[in-house]
């Protein structure tokens, strides 16, 4: 078995920010091989195999299916040639990264690109 550190942090929690984001340490104790598995006790019963496998097989499916009805319904996904409000948004990003406020922001990036918010 083989002690993995890992991190990250937790900026949002249940859709409201955090600020400043709280930061987290853990460390997880991971198998190396099969045989690892069988001595503690933790390999899946067959059935659980199949379950495992058949959800993996409809969460593909599904995608692809979710894929298809987008593409047929003339759905794009939004880039920045060709869509105005996410030009936008990514220039007001850019304005508060330097300091503006978010309403400043929002006016000098429509301002820049000549655009304005759907809002």
């Amino acid at each position: 078995m083989i002690t993995e550190k890992f991190s990250g942090e937790v900026a949002n929690f249940y859709g409201k920010p955090i600020v400043p984001a709280l930061k987290y340490e853990a460390e997880v104790t991971k198998f190396e091989n099969i045989d690892e598995v069988n001595a503690a006790g933790e390999y899946p019963k067959s059935s659980e195999i199949v379950d495992y496998l058949n959800a993996k097989r409809k969460a593909n499916e599904r995608q692809k299916a979710m894929q298809r009805a987008v593409d047929n319904a003339g759905i794009q996904k939004p880039t920045l040639e060709n869509d105005s409000q996410l030009r936008l948004k990514k220039m007001a990003d850019i304005f508060i990264a330097n300091g503006s406020t978010e309403a400043e922001a929002k006016a000098s990036a429509a301002a820049a690109l000549g655009l304005t918010w759907d809002e």
